[in-house]
């Protein structure tokens, strides 16, 4: 269950009279047994999973209805009310910047754990790399959007940024993954074969040096910002390492977290597979059952599609990309586990 409110306390006082540019980045001391880096869920019920959001509170909340997850379009965003029963809903990170209405994304998706709870069901928001880079430092340019956002609505973007009021005490709190069942939760996907143990450990021990600067969270080939395809270091994908063949890298990845699906958002670009099978913006995309793109560019200021979500299904055993209207594309089955799909935009 995600939590309304985090202990937090602050390491280093706020430097006010500092410009948000230049002033040095807040660290924290977070409290790991309230507020885990990483979630882990065991459940025979459906689970859900919703990319980059970025700001876009209208297609977020039509998506939720339509697919049933919500009851409706709430009438405020903290005022949800859950539809899916015992069904787990992961989102893989980045609510903000972008899209105009950060704000009221932030406050749905603050009010949906505990709605969800209620019902019986969970609502678990992951950390993007958004977030985390605005948490590090809020004039920095992923997050500037946020802050001017936060600023017109009468809001000290640094003071959410050092986890000082309620805005920035549930972005602190957020954890870095989670692990529902065999399938494995994060931003950009890329936990370098370490155990969960051992990822959880190292993220720990990242912000507690560093705070959400970390390498672990943020550098260039880090579990929230590691890149695929033309993007990735060096041109390569970060599932492509050392001549290891990609299919059997993300296995072992896999294995090493206690899991067989890896499920990220963060990439919505187009990208060319190593068995030359291509994922274009827009789609939800299935690499041979084993990697699951999900960041479709939903946002209006992005434009690749109207947003989908990818619901897991049968006791595993299948997975459906599901639009707005309701509409299914199938993208998995336990009988064809090898099998690489893709759904067509939705619109």
């Amino acid at each position: 269950m995600q939590p309304r409110a985090c202990a937090l306390r602050l390491l280093i006082p706020a430097l006010l009279a500092t410009s948000l540019s230049s002033a040095p980045p807040v660290r924290i001391a977070r409290d790991w047994q309230q507020f885990p880096p990483v979630v882990e869920i065991d459940t025979a019920a459906d689970i859900f999973a919703m990319g980059d959001v970025h700001g876009d509170y209208g297609r977020l909340v039509a998506l939720l209805a339509g697919a049933g997850v919500l009851g409706g379009i709430p009438p405020a965003p903290d005022r949800p009310t859950w539809a899916a029963g015992n069904a787990t809903l992961v989102f893989t990170g980045d609510l903000i910047d972008k899209g105009p209405k950060s704000l009221a994304v932030v406050a749905l998706l603050r009010a949906l754990p505990g709605a969800a709870a209620a019902a019986g069901g969970r609502a678990i928001v992951l950390m993007g790399n958004h977030e985390a880079e605005f948490l590090a430092d809020p004039g920095a340019a992923k997050g500037h959007e946020f802050a001017r956002e936060l600023s017109r609505a009468g809001i000290e973007p640094r003071a959410v940024a050092e986890c000082a009021n309620d805005v920035g005490r549930f972005l602190c709190g957020l954890p870095f993954a989670a692990r529902v069942n065999d399938w494995f939760f994060s931003h950009a996907g890329n936990t370098d074969g370490r155990s969960l143990a051992r990822l959880a450990a190292d993220l720990r021990a990242g912000v507690d040096r560093d705070g959400f600067a970390s390498a672990q969270l943020t550098g260039p080939n880090s579990l929230l910002e590691a890149r695929i395809g033309e993007k990735g270091p060096g041109g390569r994908s970060w599932f492509e390492q050392g001549g290891v063949p990609a299919d059997r890298l993300l296995a072992g990845f896999a294995r090493q977290l206690g899991v067989r699906h890896i499920v990220e958002g963060h990439h919505r670009a187009a990208v060319r597979f190593p068995d030359d099978s291509v994922r274009r913006p827009g789609e939800m995309f299935n690499w041979r059952g084993e990697l699951f793109l999900i960041d479709t560019g939903m946002s209006r200021e992005i434009g690749d599609s109207a947003g989908a979500l990818l619901h897991i299904r049968a006791g595993g055993r299948q997975a459906v990309a599901v639009c707005a209207g309701g509409q299914e594309t199938p993208l998995w089955d336990a009988g064809q586990p090898g099998k690489t799909a893709k759904a067509a935009p939705c619109r």
